[in-house]
C-alpha cells in the first residue's frame, strides 16, 4: 500500500482518472458536498427543514422537533413521512432544494463542462453535464431537457453510462418526487433491487469513478453504495474520492486513506480545508476540468460489453 500522500490545497489530478476520460471510462458520482457549496442542505439540514415543515402546520409541536433533532437524517425523514402520511399531507421536498448561490463561482460550472456521464445521490438537478462534439472536443449548446436524466431505478442500464449528457439520479430526482428515496424503507427497498445492484456492480467493474462531495458526514451512503462493487486488487485504481480534511486532523485523513483502500479499493485524494475550507473543491475541480478530455468508449470496448452480456469468453 503507498503512503498517504501529504495533504495540500491542490492535490494532483492522477494519471489514471486523465487516462479514463480518454478511453470513455470515467464516471463522476455527485453527493451532497457539491451542492451544499451553492448554500443548499446537507442530508441533516434537509431532514431538520422537513420537521420545521411538519410544525409549521402543527402536526408536530417544538417539544417533539426537539426531541427528534437527536437522531440521524434517514430516521427524522422516515418519521416525518409517516407523521405526513398520518395526517394526510404530502410533504413539499421541493421547496427545500432550492438554488441559493450567494455569488461568486459555481462548482457545477466546471464539473457540466467535463461532460462525462454522472451518477449522484443527490434530489437536485444541477448536474448538466455538456455533450462534447467528438470532432472538436467543445462543447455543444442544447435545449432544456436535452440531458438524458434518469431517476426510476427500473430505467438503471450499464449503457446509459458510455453516453455523454447523461445523469443517473439513484435516489430519485426532486422533479419527479415519486422516485426520490427518502425513508428507510426506501432506502432498504432500493438497495435491495436487482436492477439497482446489477447497475452498481456494472459501473465499478466497467468504469473508473471519481467520487466528489462524500465527506464525513455522508460516509454511510457512500459506503452502502461501495458495498456493491467487489474490492480491486492492489495494483488496480479505478475508483477515487476527492475529500477535504483540516491539516490538524490529518492523523484521521491517514488512517481513512488506508481504510477506503483496503475495505473498498477506493483512493482517498485529501485535500487542505483550513484557508478555503470546502469551497477549496470548486478551485480544484476547476483547475481538473481543462485537463479531462472525455472521449466515447470504444469499439472494442462496446464489443466486449456486448460479449459480457451475452456470456461469450
Amino acid at each position: 500500500m503507498r503512503e498517504p500522500p501529504e495533504l495540500t490545497d491542490r492535490p494532483e489530478l492522477p494519471e489514471e482518472i486523465i487516462q479514463s476520460a480518454l478511453n470513455g471510462e470515467l464516471v463522476l458520482f455527485v453527493g451532497a458536498g457539491v451542492s451544499r457549496l451553492l448554500g443548499l442542505p446537507s442530508w441533516s439540514g434537509f431532514a431538520g427543514m422537513v420537521l420545521e415543515e411538519l410544525r409549521t402546520k402543527e402536526f408536530l409541536d417544538y417539544s417533539e422537533v426537539e426531541q427528534l433533532k437527536t437522531l440521524d437524517p434517514r430516521k427524522k425523514l422516515s418519521i416525518a413521512d409517516m407523521v405526513a402520511k398520518e395526517n394526510d399531507y404530502r410533504i413539499n421536498y421541493k421547496s427545500h432544494l432550492g438554488f441559493k448561490s450567494t455569488g461568486g463561482g459555481n462548482i457545477y460550472e466546471a464539473l457540466n463542462s467535463i461532460g462525462c456521464p454522472c451518477v449522484t445521490t443527490n434530489y437536485d438537478a444541477l448536474l448538466s453535464p455538456e455533450h462534447k462534439d467528438q470532432e472538436s472536443g467543445a462543447g455543444s449548446t442544447k435545449p432544456d431537457g436535452y440531458v438524458r436524466r434518469i431517476s426510476k431505478r427500473e430505467d438503471f442500464f450499464a449503457n446509459l453510462l458510455d453516453k455523454p449528457a447523461t445523469v443517473i439520479h439513484l435516489h430519485g430526482c426532486v422533479s419527479k418526487p415519486e422516485t426520490m428515496v427518502v425513508t428507510t424503507k426506501d432506502y432498504l427497498e432500493h438497495y435491495d433491487n436487482e436492477n439497482v445492484q446489477e447497475f452498481l456492480g456494472d459501473l465499478f467493474r466497467r468504469k473508473v469513478v471519481l467520487f466528489l462531495g462524500y465527506g464525513l458526514e455522508e460516509a454511510e451512503v457512500l459506503e452502502h453504495i461501495l458495498r456493491r462493487g467487489r474490492v480491486l486488487r492492489k495494483d488496480e485504481r479505478r475508483r477515487f474520492s476527492l475529500q477535504g480534511f483540516f491539516r490538524s486532523r490529518e492523523p484521521l485523513y491517514k488512517e481513512l486513506y488506508r481504510y477506503y483502500e483496503i475495505s473498498f479499493g477506493v483512493h482517498l485524494i485529501g485535500f487542505e480545508r483550513d484557508k478555503e475550507n470546502y469551497n477549496a473543491l470548486e478551485s480544484i475541480i476547476r483547475s481538473w476540468a481543462p485537463r479531462l478530455e472525455v472521449r466515447r468508449p470504444s469499439l472494442v470496448e462496446h464489443v466486449r460489453v456486448i460479449d459480457e452480456v451475452l456470456g461469450i469468453e
